[in-house]
């Protein structure tokens, strides 16, 4: 969703309270689906299961997790923004398919302004800068003292070209005009075993996907993006904190559904999300795979992803990451 859209979809957040209560039947009367676009068993399909198995106690449901992978989540957020406008279809919106991939593909293959609303924002997974121990430093301003010293010399493995984590460190190399060497994988696992095994220095990656690694000493964790630190990694600076400022947070996970989807369904949602978000027990699990808890309603949320729509802009400019 580019700026121009996430804008329009702010003015359309604020008119929801304005449009007449849905009262042809109750809601739910049947199977909602929820879309996501990543694999089943990863990091954002299990976050999704838990804000959506919290949400179920809410009265939303019965809820069914629909796994579409592929093509930046785009696969599964054009089928959604293609459903019926009745509350039955709802899509995890994330940086990867509303803020990266419109700078990512040539096009897509749905207008997001004019086909998508947003529900309200649930979490975000900050990534995390890492090392090998045999890397010998734990201070990631030395670690880019090294890197300017030594062009070309340093590696770093990102989980993909294109993801949310390599977008981020190639704006740190932008801002600090470094010459350090992108190595893609095809996924965490095998970003990180590059690192784990000294193939290469340095990797970036989600914190989810590294945190067991981590807490087991086998990975050194230096620096992590977002404005705060996150849960899951209380005692790991953020880069702000560092004197690095305008990097990319990470990936904001929200839902959205088809626009003109009913004002009754929409904030029949927020507030569900709201109260469960609250509750220590969803905080607990979703920190579990490296999510934090941060409940934004429609109008903050798309906001947020407004904030930030520029720096993946000039992210997927400078990195020349492109859709294969």
């Amino acid at each position: 969703m580019q700026r121009r859209q996430l804008i329009h979809a702010i003015g359309a957040a604020a008119l929801m309270g304005g449009r007449p209560s849905w009262a042809q039947e109750a809601y739910p009367a049947r199977a909602i689906q929820v879309l996501v676009g990543f694999p089943g068993g990863g990091a954002m399909d299990v976050a999704t299961r838990v804000v959506t198995n919290a949400l179920a106690d809410e009265g939303l449901k019965p809820l069914a997790i629909i796994n579409k992978p592929g093509a930046s989540a785009t696969i599964a957020t054009g089928q959604v923004a293609r459903a019926s406008a009745d509350g039955y279809t709802v899509l995890l919106s994330t940086s990867a398919n509303l803020g990266i991939a419109p700078y990512l593909y040539a096009r897509l293959p749905y207008d997001a302004d004019k086909e998508l609303v947003p529900v309200a924002q649930f979490g975000v997974a900050q990534s995390v800068i890492y090392g090998s121990p045999a890397l010998g430093t734990r201070d990631l301003n030395a670690l880019l003292r090294r890197i300017a010293a030594t062009p070309g010399r340093l590696n770093y493995a990102s989980p993909g070209s294109g993801t949310t984590a390599h977008l981020a460190f190639e704006s740190l190399k932008a801002q600090r005009k470094l010459f350090i060497v992108h190595v893609p994988f095809r996924g965490s696992p095998a970003a990180i075993t590059s690192v784990l095994s000294g193939e290469l220095d340095i990797g970036i990656d989600a914190i989810g996907p590294t945190l067991n690694h981590i807490k087991a000493g086998k990975i050194v964790p230096l620096a992590q993006t977002g404005s705060k630190r996150s849960a899951s990694l209380p005692d790991v600076p953020t880069l702000d904190e560092l004197g690095v400022r305008g990097i990319p947070s990470g990936t904001n996970l929200g839902f959205m559904m088809p626009s003109g989807t009913p004002a009754a369904v929409l904030s029949q949602w927020s507030g569900a999300m709201k109260r469960v978000l609250a509750t220590p027990a969803v905080a607990e699990q979703l920190g579990a795979v490296g999510v934090d808890v941060a409940y934004r309603d429609a109008r903050d949320y798309a906001a947020t992803m407004a904030s930030e729509q520029k720096l993946w802009q000039a992210a997927v400019k400078y990195s020349g990451a492109a859709a294969s």
